[in-house]
């Protein structure tokens, strides 16, 4: 190429002075650099001096993908070709294009070679690929992704007998981070948890951040031999080490749940929900913890997957039906009112229970339907009984915390009411306690709204959540229900007597009734009384009913009082003492005061004894065969705290009888043999206390322990 030649080249190259241009002209030994533009020499760094006439590749730093350029030059070909160039030091995305211009001969005499930045457009390519199978916030790879390794990693353990498990991790108490923090913050926070779950070595095609703060990891054990706790316990310790976390160190608690090919596991599915549900169970039982999916748990789950397929289409398909449970007046023994309970009667199962299909329907997403039904069906009936002659009741209806969401409740209770042509009065909304504490502005909003309607409010299983006593006086509620797990307990365990006295105690401070569920004795209807509780429901006085029995009940409330003990007119008096000669002398003795006696052998008698009669006066032996009358009447104060204790024995423990009687516990210590006059004097005056205590309360409500 001459240089009047190349100069024309250029002249025309300059054209282009954005781009990196190059002429080329041939030689024997190949085709060489004839001159570059100055966009060359900005772009590569290398002066025009410095590269003319040698190779062309050299000029472009001998990139493995110009293999075959030249050859296709020579064989008169455009040729286009894209990767990276080393540009002034820095790895660049390039497209070469290469024209060859040939003589008459069709021989190549010279070329042009234009370089083309586009680094950036394909960085956004790879971006767009990047995200189409990484998670934006982790940088992991998407939850599609990795099931399909998982999948693939499940041939290989099928042919070369290997195991395969995923953990479940769901971060606990993430959600106030985000709150207290922030969600760039919690997104920072949940890039470092990504880091750790790849960087012990882990594959991370099978780490994957399934949803907020949850994330799965597989793992392969190709010997069998891994215990699934350790694995487990080995991820949550990895998690729970110290992070920085500007001024101070944050450590995280996880719920982690681990499910195992062949081990319970059939497929990834299996894998997958498997390990949900058992982080779920993780968290259930307080967080920070391992649980790993067994045998009986995947019996559970292919019961409860077989409940779905059958629960759904049960409103459309007719398949539900309501039970009446009465709702009873303790003062009349009378019957108030009902709670409408929801039956499925299901072809395939039979007779389902609230218990095992309300909790599914409300994971699937169905309890707002069923809900619905549930309120008009309810409704329905409260008219007809109304049209049978009967008016006052109050019927019961549960609303689901789901229910709650929006503003939809306010026009379904409308809707059900106008529908019946019933008025708002006789209806009675239950909420759970649960349902009420997870968004309490909302919800008590709704409230607000619900009884402009005319309806009144309770809240259910009261005691087992977390209520606030600061948002308590935020709900217009009417009445709390006391769970049944602590009436069933009372009277004998001091615990739950406590706290159904503090929940009667708060209910009444708020100006609440309070309804006591799963009343199953007369034990615990005795005390409920006794405490003040004005309404009972349970087995004891009435089990659930058809509408018809319901009817039946309403058209004669009145319940039987044979359960009502008899105090006397002087009042009641429970002597306890492991020798009968000794019960009889005291009743012989104390039976000509006028009062009504009540002997026991052993505590647990005694304790039957304070469950079904109202007594005023306890005197108990010191020492019994079940143990001291000091502990005796140390537990008759926590679940009859109204009741005047004493102590009538022989022996003298002073150290035990001086701390009982210091504690409350014990009001007098009696000594045998016993002087008749006195000890009558000394149970006058115990009756006596009784009976002031009792104005008291009748004057101002429940008093403080004798």
């Amino acid at each position: 190429m001459t240089r009047t030649t190349s100069g024309l080249l250029l002249e025309r190259c300059y054209a282009y002075a954005d781009a990196p241009l190059i002429a080329l002209e041939a030689a024997p030994e190949g085709l060489r650099v004839a001159a570059v533009n100055p966009a060359y020499e900005r772009f590569f760094g290398r002066d025009a001096a410095a590269v003319t006439g040698i190779r062309w590749d050299r000029a472009l730093g001998h990139a493995g993908w110009l293999e075959g350029v030249e050859a296709a030059l020579h064989a008169g070909e455009v040729v286009e070709r894209t990767g990276v160039l080393d540009a002034a030091g820095k790895a660049r995305w390039c497209r070469l294009v290469a024209c060859p211009s040939v003589d008459t001969g069709g021989r190549v005499v010279q070329a042009v070679l234009t370089v083309h930045d586009v680094d950036d457009r394909v960085a956004a390519e790879q971006a767009r690929e990047f995200l189409a199978s990484h998670d934006v916030v982790s940088g992991l790879l998407r939850p599609g992704q990795v099931k399909d390794n998982l999948a693939a990693q499940l041939v290989r353990a099928v042919t070369q007998c290997h195991r395969l498990f995923v953990c479940y991790i769901d971060i606990d108490k993430f959600g106030a981070f985000n709150q207290t923090d922030g969600f760039e913050a919690g997104d920072r926070l949940l890039q470092q948890v990504a880091d750790r779950l790849v960087a012990a070595g882990r594959d991370a095609s099978l780490v994957s951040r399934i949803a907020g703060d949850e994330f799965i990891v597989g793992g392969v054990d190709a010997t069998g031999d891994l215990d699934m706790l350790e694995v487990g316990q080995q991820l949550l310790d990895e998690l729970s080490q110290p992070i920085a976390f500007g001024a101070f160190e944050l450590r995280l608690g996880a719920s982690i749940g681990i499910a195992c090919f062949p081990d319970t596991a059939a497929s990834v599915d299996d894998l997958l929900q498997q390990s949900a549900l058992a982080a779920r169970t993780a968290k259930e039982r307080g967080g920070n913890r391992v649980h790993v999916f067994n045998t009986q748990q995947r019996t559970l789950l292919r019961d409860r997957m077989d409940m779905g397929v059958h629960l759904r289409g049960a409103v459309a398909r007719g398949e539900l039906e309501l039970a009446y449970q009465p709702v009873v007046s303790v003062a009349k023994r009378e019957i108030t009112g009902m709670e409408a309970l929801v039956r499925w009667r299901s072809p395939q199962l039979g007779l389902v229970t609230p218990d095992r299909f309300i909790p599914l329907a409300e994971d699937l997403g169905l309890i707002p339907d069923i809900g619905q039904w549930v309120l008009v069906q309810a409704c329905q009936q409260a008219r007809r009984w109304l049209d049978c002659g009967v008016g006052d009741f109050v019927l019961s209806v549960n609303v689901s915390g789901l229910q709650m969401r929006g503003q939809q409740v306010i026009e379904d209770v409308s809707r059900a009411l106008d529908g019946a042509r019933l008025p708002a009065r006789y209806l009675e909304l239950e909420l759970t306690e649960k349902a009420i504490m997870g968004d309490p502005d909302h919800v008590a909003s709704l409230m607000r709204e619900l009884r402009k309607i005319g309806v009144s409010l309770s809240m259910d299983d009261f005691g087992i959540g977390h209520s606030s006593l600061g948002l308590m006086q935020r709900f217009p509620v009417n009445r709390l229900k006391i769970d049944r797990s602590f009436v069933s307990a009372v009277p004998n365990d001091v615990g739950a007597a406590r706290i159904c006295r503090a929940i009667l105690g708060l209910a009444h401070e708020f100006g609440c009734t309070v309804v006591a569920e799963g009343v199953e004795t007369p034990l615990q209807l005795g005390f409920l009384e006794r405490n003040g509780c004005e309404y009972i429901q349970g087995h004891y006085l009435g089990e659930p009913v058809s509408a018809d029995g319901m009817l039946a009940r309403l058209r004669n409330p009145s319940l039987r009082t044979a359960d009502q003990g008899n105090r006397g007119d002087a009042g009641s008096i429970l002597l306890v003492d492991d020798e009968q000669n000794v019960l009889r002398a005291l009743a012989r003795l104390l039976r000509r005061d006028g009062y009504a006696i009540h002997t026991a052998g052993t505590f647990q008698q005694a304790f039957d004894i304070l469950g079904t009669t109202e007594v005023d006066v306890v005197v108990s032996d010191h020492r019994m065969p079940e143990g001291r009358g000091t502990e005796f009447l140390g537990k008759v104060k926590e679940t009859h705290p109204r009741t005047i204790r004493m102590i009538l024995s022989g022996y003298a423990d002073i150290g035990a009888v001086t701390e009982a009687i210091n504690g409350g516990a014990v009001y007098r210590f009696l000594t045998k043999p016993w002087v008749d006059d006195e000890l009558r004097k000394v149970i006058k005056e115990a009756m006596a206390r009784a009976r002031r205590d009792q104005v008291q309360r009748g004057a101002t409500g429940p008093v403080a322990d004798a």
